[in-house]
């Protein structure tokens, strides 16, 4: 008996292994586009504007957002490892023609590169619709904070040193060819999440035929699951606009020379990192409740002191660069409190499409909010600028200001958290 359980031990912590290695290669394509200043410097240079530039960082979370349920339903029949494989494949295919976008022209170059953009999305939906169920398939209970905690600070970490090397090379106004070199590299970094993938030796004993609007009448069913869900996407909503916004505001509003704008977000990155390395600690120690509450203040104050701080200067750059990895701290923490509480709500019987839910109506909160921001840019709806006594302000700071304010109105939907205010009896499997 012991026997067994030794080698059940060993199974699954090769296995999470594996599953960090595969992230760690695959993350930088994602981030790039999701996160990364380069892909708005790219955008840019094919004649994208402030406002096409924040969507193209917001397609990933749309396509999660329009997608994911519907993939869910289909991965389950395929089989979660196969999804992967398959779907990384026809990523890195959209990432190689990403690169080649500017050859279209001056006039179709941006559009050719929405719609790579659309194409990998779809992509890594059906991805991320396999992952979770996947990972659930090798991952016991008490080792889910851990384990994402530690998944996700090791694919940060390479991201982080990725672009940071990035930023480092590109200097202050790179040429073209270079940004497409670096997109090129992530396309192939990407293959190596396959290989790993294949790796993990997995029975996927919930691949069962379900019948899709069956399965999705017991998602809506699971009421805390839901209550969770429809709390990430406004939290996210309010919360997820920040970090692109800043950049766009330091590439566009101050001048900051490109490469100083990459490092600043790698920087950011590397606040992420140190979240995810102490999330599974401190959610441990403290418990999701307390923790989400720190989320919610940490979000609020950081918005409003870019609201104060975001000015001209040496000084002022340094306490931006500060703010916005202590929003990458928090950001992780929240991401791994999130992913912990949606597999303790998910019910077995049911896991692809109850997952796939909770991913996408973060993914709903995490695409609206960027999307929003590119539509109030665009539309010109704010003062492009006004003041307060001698002090100047622009519309970044008006938005900075919205979404702390966002932040605060969101403290009210924690009461329909389970973690928060458990109410009744439900499916909860926490570590």
């Amino acid at each position: 008996m012991e026997t067994l359980q030794e080698n059940h031990n060993d199974y699954s912590h090769r296995s999470q292994k594996l599953a960090i290695l595969s992230a760690c290669f695959g993350s930088p394509a994602p981030i790039m586009i999701q996160d990364s200043a380069i892909i708005i410097l790219f955008a840019g240079m094919l004649g994208a504007g402030s406002m096409l530039s924040l969507v193209t960082t917001a397609l990933f979370g749309i396509m999660s957002c329009i997608f994911l349920i519907p993939f869910a339903y289909f991965v389950s029949r395929l089989g979660y490892k196969k999804s992967i494989i398959r779907t990384t494949g026809v990523g890195t295919v959209m990432v190689i023609l990403l690169a080649l976008t500017p050859f279209l022209g001056e006039t179709f170059a941006k559009y050719g590169m929405i719609a790579c953009l659309i194409c990998f999305g779809a992509a890594m939906t059906f991805y991320a619709a396999a992952w979770f169920p996947f990972v659930d398939e090798f991952l016991p209970e008490n080792d889910r904070s851990r384990f994402f905690g530690m998944l996700r600070f090791s694919w940060q970490t390479c991201c982080v040193v990725f672009f940071f090397v990035c930023g480092l090379i590109i200097g202050e106004k790179p040429d073209l060819w270079l940004l497409q070199t670096i997109i090129v590299i992530t396309a192939v970094l990407l293959l190596g999440r396959a290989y790993f993938v294949n790796r993990i030796k997995v029975r996927e004993t919930d691949r069962k035929p379900l019948n899709f609007r069956y399965g999705l009448e017991l998602v809506l069913a699971n009421k805390p699951l839901v209550s969770f869900s429809v709390y990430l996407a406004f939290l996210y909503l309010a919360a997820q606009r920040t970090m692109p916004l800043t950049y766009v505001y330091l590439k566009n509003y101050l001048n900051i020379p490109d490469n100083i704008v990459v490092i600043i977000s790698s920087l950011a990155l590397g606040g992420t990192i140190i979240g995810f390395l102490c999330a599974g600690r401190m959610l441990s120690r403290y418990g999701v409740k307390k923790m989400l509450l720190a989320v919610h203040i940490a979000f609020a104050l950081v918005n409003f002191l870019l609201f104060v701080f975001c000015r001209p200067g040496a000084f002022f750059l340094v306490v931006i660069t500060f703010l916005l990895i202590l929003y990458g701290f928090f950001i992780a923490i929240s991401s791994v409190a999130a992913s912990s509480e949606m597999m303790a709500l998910a019910n077995p019987n049911n896991k692809a499409m109850a997952m796939a839910f909770c991913v996408s109506m973060y993914s709903a909160g995490l695409g609206g909010a960027r999307l929003l921001s590119s539509v109030v840019i665009g539309s010109g709806i704010l003062s492009p600028e006004w003041t307060i006594g001698t002090a100047k302000f622009s519309m970044f700071h008006s938005m900075f200001l919205g979404y702390g304010l966002g932040i605060l109105f969101v403290c009210f939907l924690l009461v329909i958290v389970p973690a928060i205010f458990p109410k009744g009896e439900y499916h909860y499997v926490p570590q």
